[in-house]
């Protein structure tokens, strides 16, 4: 061998590992979509459904800059609820390691088929439709490296959040939904991990808007809920300091009552948006802050500046411990958590063949914030997705399985304003993403019936507002 045949030979194995390196990243890179592109010839090819028509689902997609891929899904969605007479609406933004296309689609379609098929449902002529917020939170597939984009995607949620379109595209969902014509009607916004990051900040300064002229809620949606919000509480703090300089908690009339003369009374089982928060959700209760903590070690991030503690008027820390925790892990910020009742009964006259709690919650209101659960938690809503294809026959239910138990939502002592932070048990909401787990689902169904009381007319629902005609949207 001549002596200059060794450096190459020994530039071999290193160029073939960069080459298998970079392959596997390229590989594993996401493609960004859209994944449910509408077309001349196929304008409805963002919403889905099965032929009955017992639900709908649409697709709406949004790039890393917050613009939408494709306009005419908002044109396409929002035909959908025009055509609804009854439309019970609910507009889902996904968490990390999701999109448009991944297995977190089938389990909001088992949540939006379990509840067109309830006897409230199918009595009422309900009109189930859903509409899935995809955005770009799943950049890279190859197992072990998609955990790098954890810094990444919470920026991307981040600065979604901040542009115009999603702001302005869940308005006009659900103006559409409250439009005067409408014979019933409903507005649930949902959001999970990034997506309640996105979600809550999304909203956030429209909440603080809604206060200010003293009606109640000046938002066209009626609910908003984030589970296992995975941004830091900086902002949350900064929402209950705010509510609480508008609002005292008056404990004899059961609502938050405006500081100003002739202002607006709340209820209290109105609030503007509902933080739910797994107990053993191990990614935002121990990943988030290492990882935080870690990012400001890097980046030599030592001076925090002391702030106020809402509800706890002289105390301040350091503003660190809210950037390290999310919400509903924040001690200073918890002001609900959900305790156990113990063993009951499933209650007589239920007619849901499946997750029969989430009727006996919607049936009846219990002032005490009490709700009932009726599984193990087994996690079964996992199984029903089949090569991307959501298929509800792939695991039967029987009520055999049910484990019937009590539960309610109590004050922890902390700041209480217009604002729920709620602290779940695992038996309801089990880790991250257990969002959809029927306990879980029977909990928000208690939250719905919480916030909308049947009345002796049985109306449950708010007073429509006028919404405006379906733009034409061009490309």
């Amino acid at each position: 061998m001549r002596p200059f045949d060794q450096p190459r030979t020994l530039g071999y194995l290193p160029r073939l590992y960069t080459t298998l390196a970079l392959a596997t990243l390229l590989s594993s890179c996401a493609s960004f979509g859209p994944y449910h592109a509408d077309t001349a010839t196929e304008p409805f090819n963002s919403v889905r459904g099965p032929a009955d028509g017992r639900y709908k689902l649409a697709f709406i997609e949004f790039g890393d800059q917050g613009s939408p891929l494709d306009n005419s899904q908002r044109k396409a969605a929002l035909e959908v609820i025009h055509q609804a007479e009854r439309p019970f609406l609910f507009v889902y933004t996904h968490g990390w390691q999701n999109n448009a296309n991944s297995g977190d689609v089938c389990k909001f379609e088992h949540f939006l088929d379990t509840i067109s098929s309830f006897p409230e449902a199918t009595g009422r002529k309900v009109n189930v439709i859903g509409v899935y917020i995809a955005w770009g939170d799943r950049d890279l597939t190859f197992p072990g490296l998609n955990l790098l984009t954890f810094y990444s995607r919470k920026a991307v949620a981040a600065e979604i959040a901040s542009q115009v379109s999603c702001l302005a595209t869940l308005n006009e969902l659900a103006l559409a939904a409250r439009d005067p014509s409408k014979k019933l009607h409903c507005c649930m916004l949902i959001g999970h991990s990034f997506g309640g990051l996105l979600l809550g900040n999304t909203i956030s300064h429209s909440i603080l808007d809604a206060g200010g002229a003293g009606a109640r809620n000046s938002n066209p949606w009626d609910m908003a809920v984030a589970f296992n919000s995975a941004d830091s509480s900086i902002s949350t703090r900064q929402l209950l300091k705010e509510r609480n300089y508008l609002y005292q908690y008056d404990s004899t009339r059961h609502a938050y009552v405006s500081k100003s003369s002739g202002g607006t009374v709340i209820p209290e089982n109105r609030p503007f948006l509902v933080f739910l928060q797994s107990e053993n959700d191990l990614a935002t209760g121990a990943f988030f802050p290492i990882g935080t903590e870690f990012y400001n070690t890097i980046g030599l991030r030592y001076h925090w500046e002391k702030v106020p503690v809402p509800g706890h008027p002289g105390e301040k820390i350091p503003e660190s411990e809210f950037y390290t925790h999310t919400p509903g892990n924040d001690p200073y910020l918890v002001n609900y958590r959900v305790v156990p009742l113990g063993d009951a009964s499933a209650p007589s006259g239920l007619r849901a063949t499946e997750n029969r709690a989430f009727e006996a919650n919607i049936v009846q209101y219990h002032p005490d914030y009490s709700f009932y659960t009726s599984e193990h938690n087994p996690g079964k809503e996992n199984r029903y997705c089949h090569n991307g294809t959501y298929n509800p026959d792939l695991f039967p239910h029987s009520t055999a399985e049910e484990l019937w138990r009590r539960w309610q939502f109590l004050s922890t002592g902390n700041d209480r304003v217009p604002v729920w932070i709620v602290r779940v048990p695992k038996d309801i909401i089990w880790g991250h993403g257990g969002l959809w787990s029927d306990n879980s689902v029977a909990m928000l169904a208690a939250l719905f019936r919480m916030q909308f009381p049947l009345t002796t007319e049985g109306a449950t629902t708010p007073p429509p507002i006028q919404a405006p005609s379906v733009p034409v949207l061009t490309q």
